[in-house]
């Protein structure tokens, strides 16, 4: 169960920093996109931080 959710933390995550480095590199953004982009930096963190917390140690992930 954690392998699984840290693949999906890893997934979303990736996406978010994906989507958050497109929308800076535009150069005139509209409102809308602002906020997006906002969204997009607060789950990067968010998804970063759970990244980290599900990492265990002790665990080996390659173990199923």
């Amino acid at each position: 169960m954690k392998k699984s959710l840290l693949l999906f933390a890893v997934a979303v995550t990736s996406t978010a920093i994906v989507a958050s480095i497109y929308l800076a590199g535009l150069e005139n953004p509209t409102d809308i996109q602002k906020q997006l982009s906002t969204t997009t930096n607060a789950i990067s963190v968010a998804g970063t931080t759970a990244i980290f917390g599900l990492l265990d140690d002790e665990d080996n992930i390659s173990d199923g």
